[in-house]
């Protein structure tokens, strides 16, 4: 079995070996041992190391995957420059080795994952863009894309402002907002929590806001980090873009805190 992947997870084994974790491009996410890999002289040494991405090819041996020939074709060694940059990609990593599925392609998902690293690796975007991007284009990709064309409710366009529907993927203008016959609290439990229903979260957003979700969901793989947002807006984009995808995967990642608090230490 051939095939390109990235080492997303990498753990010792024995004196020498190495368990990885490998989201593939034709065989999904694959968990196989690397003999020698902490071993300067082994063939597979550079292959074997966290986000290097390679030619791989695998042979199964009493029921278990190995690395038998590989060619490394990628490495993002400068994610480890900064502390942030190395937990975003920490978490980019938990995500896509979760919602990865063993057997099945992945060419969209890889993508993805790599044209984050190579951002967070080569510093060509900002942090909170690499991770709300990635963020937003993996539901999409997982079949949760959300429907920007026009109001759930009147099919118009072109608001200044709108109620983003967290849980069912849409938006509603502020007049249909305020007809609907939907059930909702009052009381936020934060600025950007959004007013909670009985089976909805509604997050008001701005046009500007607005429009960079549709840019992100709507445009090629190349061009999904190519936008700009004024400060006073990034914290809400950001906000979306977590919400969105925690809620629709139904769990939250270990990463993401640590994450989140290495961002706080750096601010402090």
């Amino acid at each position: 079995m051939s095939t390109k992947g990235i080492v997303l997870r990498a753990v010792n084994v024995g004196e020498s070996d190495k368990m990885l974790t490998i989201l593939t491009q034709d065989l999904g996410v694959v968990s196989a041992y690397s003999n020698g890999a902490r071993n300067l002289k082994s063939k597979n040494f550079a292959s074997s190391r966290l986000y290097t991405y390679s030619e791989l090819t695998f042979r199964e041996t009493r029921g278990k995957t190995y690395i038998g020939e590989s060619a490394p074709i990628e490495s993002f060694f400068g994610i480890g420059k900064t502390l942030d940059g190395s937990a975003l990609a920490s978490y980019i990593s938990e995500v896509a080795c979760d919602v990865a599925v063993e057997g099945q392609p992945e060419q969209e998902l890889l993508q993805l994952v790599l044209n984050s690293l190579f951002c967070i690796s080569d510093s060509t975007k900002p942090i909170w863009q690499i991770k709300s991007v990635f963020e937003l284009r993996c539901a999409s990709i997982l079949g949760f894309m959300p429907d920007m064309v026009g109001c759930k409710v009147c099919g118009k366009s072109g608001f200044d402002n709108v109620w983003f529907d967290i849980d069912d993927g849409c938006y509603y203008c502020e007049d249909c907002f305020k007809n609907s016959q939907l059930e909702y609290e009052t009381e936020k439990v934060d600025e950007m929590s959004g007013i909670y229903g009985k089976h909805n979260v509604l997050v008001p957003i701005s046009k500007s806001v607005f429009e960079a979700i549709r840019f992100v969901i709507y445009s090629k793989p190349e061009r999904i980090m190519s936008f700009n947002l004024k400060d006073e807006t990034i914290k809400d984009f950001c906000s979306v873009c977590e919400k969105y995808l925690l809620s629709h995967l139904e769990r939250n990642f270990v990463s993401l805190d640590f994450y989140h608090s290495v961002v706080s230490m750096i601010k402090n």
